[in-house]
């Protein structure tokens, strides 16, 4: 019986949070995302807050490599990566490396095959209105319904059938920064 090799999708970042490299795993799901400008050269040498859309999840990524810096401990992450027709399970770990890098590690979990969701094809055309989504879980924020998961997300916005689909917004929803052990938080909690 044959095995399949389950990808790791790895990069480091320095004492100051720039990547310093990424591995061939993460290049090919960049590419295979449609995020073929996310080659190597673009994003060796950047700070890695810039590929995160949301001030939120900066604060709250900054947060944790700052726990796994001073506490020399590894901290695991669930998160979603969705394509428009795959519900995609992941975790990320960080942990501490030698000469003060940080490995982020990550891993697919399970996939779940999904309807076409339109919100989520970056080749589409946005509307100038923009939808609220959480950058771990995906469930969005339609008001005054709360945090929907992107399913029923669709069907209330009827996204089947539009023309275009509304921008996106990402944030932390409170769900997730609640799931965020408290000692992985600085003194006062996460804002959104």
């Amino acid at each position: 019986m044959l095995s399949q090799v389950q990808p790791v999708y790895q990069y480091y970042v320095d004492a100051s949070d720039v990547i310093v490299s990424v591995d061939e795993w993460w290049l090919a799901f960049a590419k295979e995302n449609n995020a073929t400008e996310l080659d190597e050269s673009y994003v060796v040498g950047r700070q890695a807050r810039e590929f995160i859309a949301d001030e939120p999840t900066r604060s709250l990524y900054k947060e944790i490599n700052a726990y796994v810096r001073m506490h020399d401990a590894s901290v695991t992450v669930p998160f979603r990566c969705d394509s428009p027709t795959l519900e995609r399970y992941m975790q990320l770990t960080i942990s501490k490396c030698a000469n003060h890098l940080l490995l982020y590690e990550s891993v697919l979990v399970r996939t779940v095959p999904q309807s076409r969701l339109r919100i989520l094809d970056s080749s589409l055309k946005r509307s100038n209105a923009f939808l609220t989504m959480c950058s771990f879980c995906k469930r969005s924020l339609i008001e005054p319904a709360g945090w929907l998961d992107l399913q029923d997300i669709s069907l209330k916005l009827r996204l089947f059938e539009k023309q275009t689909v509304p921008g996106l917004r990402y944030t932390v929803c409170p769900k997730c920064v609640s799931n965020v052990p408290p000692e992985l938080r600085q003194q006062q909690p996460l804002s959104l």
